[in-house]
């Protein structure tokens, strides 16, 4: 782990690609212009929280509606 707390382990490209199209479908589903910044909140979020090992789809798309809920 990066002493900032950090992640430094490299995605593989099935990795990228799955998170590309969990980001996507969660984008336009709510409605959120790309190259915003909730759009790059949205895509940090969903790396994190890849990185620390939530890894299907459903559980990705429930831990970001609590952060999001949590926020507002």
């Amino acid at each position: 782990m990066h002493p900032a707390g950090l992640n430094t382990t490299a995605l593989e490209p099935s990795d990228l690609a799955f998170l590309q199209r969990i980001y996507d479908h969660l984008r336009t589903e709510r409605g959120m212009p790309g190259n915003t910044p909730a759009a790059t909140d949205l895509a940090a979020n969903i790396i994190v929280l890849y990185q620390q090992g939530v890894r299907s789809e459903t559980d990705l798309q429930s831990r970001l509606d609590t952060l999001m809920f949590q926020r507002n």
